[in-house]
Protein backbone atom coordinates (compact mmCIF):
# COMPACT_ATOMS: atom_id res chain seq x y z
CA UNK A 1 0.00 0.00 0.00
CA UNK A 2 3.13 2.19 0.55
CA UNK A 3 4.31 1.73 -2.88
CA UNK A 4 1.17 2.63 -4.43
CA UNK A 5 0.73 5.99 -2.05
CA UNK A 6 4.32 6.93 -3.12
CA UNK A 7 3.15 6.40 -6.84
CA UNK A 8 0.36 8.19 -6.39
CA UNK A 9 2.11 10.98 -5.15
CA UNK A 10 4.99 10.95 -7.65
CA UNK A 11 2.40 11.23 -10.14
CA UNK A 12 0.32 14.04 -8.85
CA UNK A 13 3.82 15.75 -8.34
CA UNK A 14 4.82 15.42 -11.83
CA UNK A 15 1.78 16.96 -13.12
CA UNK A 16 1.79 19.81 -11.12
CA UNK A 17 6.03 20.06 -11.93
CA UNK A 18 5.08 20.69 -15.37
CA UNK A 19 2.18 22.43 -15.10
CA UNK A 20 4.40 25.09 -13.29
CA UNK A 21 7.31 24.90 -15.06
CA UNK A 22 6.07 24.72 -19.04
CA UNK A 23 3.56 27.72 -20.72
CA UNK A 24 1.25 26.02 -23.29
CA UNK A 25 2.28 29.34 -25.79
CA UNK A 26 5.53 28.01 -25.60
CA UNK A 27 5.12 24.75 -26.32
CA UNK A 28 5.23 22.50 -29.70
CA UNK A 29 2.03 20.98 -29.96
CA UNK A 30 2.92 17.09 -29.82
CA UNK A 31 3.73 18.10 -26.33
CA UNK A 32 0.51 19.84 -25.31
CA UNK A 33 -0.78 15.98 -24.89
CA UNK A 34 1.50 15.62 -21.81
CA UNK A 35 -0.31 17.27 -18.79
CA UNK A 36 -3.42 15.15 -20.20
CA UNK A 37 -1.57 11.92 -20.17
CA UNK A 38 -0.09 12.86 -16.53
CA UNK A 39 -3.52 13.76 -15.36
CA UNK A 40 -4.78 10.92 -16.67
CA UNK A 41 -2.05 8.36 -15.11
CA UNK A 42 -2.26 10.93 -12.00
CA UNK A 43 -6.33 10.17 -11.79
CA UNK A 44 -6.00 6.49 -12.09
CA UNK A 45 -3.16 6.24 -9.34
CA UNK A 46 -5.55 8.11 -7.07
CA UNK A 47 -8.47 5.67 -7.88
CA UNK A 48 -6.08 2.18 -7.06
CA UNK A 49 -4.72 3.76 -3.97
CA UNK A 50 -8.23 4.67 -2.54
CA UNK A 51 -9.37 1.10 -3.42
CA UNK A 52 -6.64 0.35 -1.45
CA UNK A 53 -7.63 2.72 1.40
CA UNK A 54 -11.23 1.41 1.11
CA UNK A 55 -10.41 -2.06 1.27
CA UNK A 56 -7.99 -1.80 4.27
CA UNK A 57 -9.79 0.29 6.41
CA UNK A 58 -13.52 0.44 5.47
CA UNK A 59 -14.04 -3.32 4.86
CA UNK A 60 -11.36 -4.87 6.71
CA UNK A 61 -10.12 -7.02 3.78
CA UNK A 62 -6.28 -6.91 2.82
CA UNK A 63 -7.05 -7.69 -0.93
CA UNK A 64 -9.88 -5.27 -1.97
CA UNK A 65 -11.85 -7.18 -5.36
CA UNK A 66 -10.06 -4.45 -8.22
CA UNK A 67 -12.08 -2.24 -10.20
CA UNK A 68 -9.19 -1.25 -12.41
CA UNK A 69 -11.21 -1.70 -15.78
CA UNK A 70 -13.81 0.62 -14.71
CA UNK A 71 -10.90 3.12 -13.28
CA UNK A 72 -9.45 3.62 -16.82
CA UNK A 73 -13.25 3.95 -17.69
CA UNK A 74 -14.16 7.04 -15.37
CA UNK A 75 -10.68 8.33 -14.93
CA UNK A 76 -10.43 8.38 -19.32
CA UNK A 77 -13.92 9.84 -19.55
CA UNK A 78 -12.82 12.52 -17.23
CA UNK A 79 -9.51 13.30 -19.28
CA UNK A 80 -11.95 13.74 -22.42
CA UNK A 81 -14.16 15.76 -20.62
CA UNK A 82 -11.40 18.14 -19.69
CA UNK A 83 -9.63 18.12 -23.16
CA UNK A 84 -13.01 19.03 -24.91
CA UNK A 85 -13.31 21.76 -22.15
CA UNK A 86 -10.02 23.11 -22.68
CA UNK A 87 -10.64 23.34 -26.50
CA UNK A 88 -13.81 24.97 -25.48
CA UNK A 89 -16.23 22.10 -27.11
CA UNK A 90 -17.86 21.24 -24.00
CA UNK A 91 -21.68 20.79 -24.38
CA UNK A 92 -24.49 19.12 -22.64
CA UNK A 93 -24.54 16.46 -25.82
CA UNK A 94 -20.73 16.14 -25.70
CA UNK A 95 -20.86 15.01 -22.25
CA UNK A 96 -23.92 12.84 -22.95
CA UNK A 97 -21.99 11.01 -25.52
CA UNK A 98 -18.93 10.61 -23.61
CA UNK A 99 -20.89 8.96 -20.75
CA UNK A 100 -22.46 6.52 -23.22
CA UNK A 101 -19.20 5.88 -25.26
CA UNK A 102 -17.98 4.68 -21.73
CA UNK A 103 -20.98 2.74 -20.63
CA UNK A 104 -20.68 0.66 -23.94
CA UNK A 105 -16.93 0.54 -23.86
CA UNK A 106 -17.16 -0.90 -20.14
CA UNK A 107 -19.85 -3.11 -20.84
CA UNK A 108 -18.36 -4.37 -24.33
CA UNK A 109 -14.76 -4.78 -22.37
CA UNK A 110 -15.74 -6.76 -19.61
CA UNK A 111 -18.05 -8.69 -21.86
CA UNK A 112 -14.83 -9.74 -24.16
CA UNK A 113 -12.95 -10.05 -20.72
CA UNK A 114 -15.63 -12.91 -19.35
CA UNK A 115 -15.25 -14.61 -22.52
CA UNK A 116 -11.57 -14.43 -22.46
CA UNK A 117 -11.68 -15.72 -19.05
CA UNK A 118 -13.96 -18.94 -20.04
CA UNK A 119 -12.61 -22.66 -20.70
Amino acid sequence: MKRQLLKTGISWLALLVFMGIFRPSGLPVVVLIVPFVLLFVACLNLWVSLQLLYGRYLTRHERPPKHKRLGATVCGSLVLLIILQSLGQLTLRDAGTVAAIAVIGYVYMARTRSRADAP
